[in-house]
Formats: structure tokens, C-alpha cells, sequence
């Protein structure tokens, strides 16, 4: 039995005669009749009762056209999802990320990845984290990779990098002098009591971009409201600007060692609350990615892993 004999019992119970049914089919009477025939002599029972020229669904064809009817329902569905994969196969993966991971994250991946892949076309989308993910749910990105919080519920986020977060300082503060600089250089920094800047001005970034509300929160964690005197989209120019001695803020650790003037480069500190902010790869729950896109996640999973 095959999906054509499901179709044939659909055909007759819907038409008036076995006429219609075989137009509808577009196979002669007699064919169809045959095939009737045919698949009640393998299922041992009668499907159709007959009355002259109508014919009319017995018990076991009622159970016969529930089950089959379902079954053209599973089978037109997978149609439609193999032929959209094949479609979406031969178009580039189209996939958004902020332009600060864009700079810092991609070129260690990207010619890897293609240098592997190299029929697999990449149409990159830098944009901060709120805007990636609106283009995402109206289908205009097949995934993001972009901070977890705060979550967008029309989304699904897979963690798979935990990032840290530490606090710079202008060398030249006077803090500095209460910690010691053993460890700038091999990336283990002091951890320090963040209720001393409560009075300090905050560099940081604007409320559009995610990682303000986590930098908020740690502040609050801390007993004070952050008095932010200076926001900006870029992670590269809050660091700049407390290097400059505009006042403290939170940079992400790949950032440390970027500024190279040794007269120049901040102190860094770790904090104590949970400093560590997951990165993710976000998709629409629905969303049936092509199998380029499926190959280009799991090599930014094990490019994170990695790190």
C-alpha cells in the first residue's frame, strides 16, 4: 500500500460518484474501481458499501479514511519541509551578530569555517543584540549569537559561552595603590569590593544594549545605583574612556591587554558577585534551518568551546 491508495479511498468518499472520484484523479473508472478493489482484499474487510452507482463509507472505511486522512496530512508536510530545506540549501546563511563580537570572535572562526566549507555562503548582520533579535523573529535572520539576558520570549536561546565580566579602572585612581599588581600580567586579577566606587562615575553602555542591565544589577547587588555619566553602543570606547580617566566601568575580559600604551592601560579587578554573562546562539522555535546553517552553529559551539 502506498500513499496513492490513501488518496484513492479520500477521492471516492468526498465525490458523490466513482465517476468524479476518478476525474478528480485523473485515471479511468475502471482503474479506480480496481485499485478500490485492490486494497480491500489486502485489508480483508469492505470499505465502501455500494448502491448502484453511489458509494458510502462503511465502519471500517470510516476508521480506514480517519487514519489515512492523517497520514496524507504527515506526508504533504514532509513534501513542503523537504522542498523548503532544498530551497533554503542553495541560499546563504544569513546569521547576526553585534559588531563587537563580529571584530573579536569571528576572525578566529571564519577562515577555519570556510577554509572547510568552502560552498557554504555567509551574509553576516552586525547590529546591537535588541535589533538582531527583531530581525530574527520577522524571519529576515536564519540565527543570532548574542547575550542571553534579558530573553526575548518569541525565542530560543542555547548557551554555549560563559563570558566574564571585569571592572577597569583608571591606573592613575587612587584605589589602585590598596591592590597589589601581581597578576595583571597572567590574567588573575584582585577582586574588589565595589561598595568603595559607589561615588565614582560609571562609563557604560546606552539601555538598548543588553549587557546595561546586567551591569546595573551588579552595581545594585552591590548596595548603590550606578551614577552613569557617560553611555555609548561600543565596549571598545567605554574601556577607552576609562583608560582616559573619565571614570570606572565593566569590560569584557577579552578586552584586557587591547590597549597597549603601558602608561595608558587600565587595572583590572574581578567582582564578587556572578561576573560571567552567557553568550548564546538564538533561533525561532519553529524556525527549519538548512543543513549549512545547522553545520555553521556547531562550528561557533566548538569555536567558543575552545576559548
Amino acid at each position: 500500500m502506498n500513499i496513492k491508495h490513501f488518496q484513492y479511498i479520500r477521492a471516492v468518499a468526498e465525490c458523490p460518484t466513482l465517476s468524479a472520484a476518478a476525474e478528480k484523479l485523473f485515471i479511468s473508472q475502471p482503474a479506480l474501481s480496481q485499485q478500490i478493489r485492490k486494497i480491500e482484499d489486502e485489508l480483508g474487510a469492505e470499505l465502501f458499501s455500494r448502491d448502484g452507482h453511489s458509494m458510502t463509507l462503511t465502519p471500517q472505511g470510516e476508521i480506514f479514511l480517519r487514519g489515512g486522512t492523517r497520514i496524507i496530512q504527515i506526508y504533504d508536510s514532509l513534501r513542503q519541509e523537504i522542498q523548503l530545506s532544498k530551497a533554503i540549501e542553495v541560499s546563504a546563511v544569513r546569521f547576526g551578530i553585534s559588531p563587537f563580537y563580529s571584530q573579536h570572535y569571528l576572525p578566529k572562526l571564519l577562515p577555519k569555517f570556510l577554509a572547510e566549507y568552502p560552498q557554504i555562503k555567509i551574509d553576516i548582520t552586525e547590529e546591537i543584540s535588541v535589533n538582531l533579535e527583531r530581525k530574527l523573529i520577522n524571519g529576515e535572520l536564519d540565527f543570532c549569537v548574542l547575550p542571553l539576558y534579558p530573553q526575548n520570549e518569541a525565542l530560543e536561546y542555547e548557551t554555549i559561552y560563559a563570558e566574564e565580566i571585569l571592572l577597569a579602572i583608571p591606573q592613575n585612581h587612587p584605589l589602585n595603590q590598596y591592590y597589589p599588581l601581581d597578576g595583571q600580567s597572567d590574567g588573575s586579577f584582585p577582586l574588589i569590593d565595589l561598595s568603595f566606587l559607589k561615588n565614582e562615575p560609571f562609563i557604560g553602555l546606552k539601555k538598548v544594549q543588553k549587557f546595561s542591565h546586567i551591569g546595573r544589577r551588579i552595581c545594585e547587588e552591590a548596595g548603590f545605583t550606578p551614577n552613569t555619566v557617560c553611555e555609548t553602543l561600543n565596549w571598545e570606547t567605554v574601556h577607552m574612556l576609562i583608560a582616559t580617566g573619565l571614570g570606572v566601568g565593566f569590560v569584557p575580559r577579552i578586552l584586557v591587554g587591547s590597549i597597549t600604551d603601558p602608561k595608558l592601560a587600565p587595572r583590572y579587578y574581578q567582582l564578587p558577585t556572578d561576573s560571567h554573562r552567557a553568550y548564546t546562539v538564538a533561533k525561532r522555535p519553529e524556525a527549519l534551518l538548512s543543513r549549512s546553517a545547522l553545520i555553521l552553529i556547531e562550528s561557533i559551539r566548538e569555536s567558543f568551546r575552545l576559548m
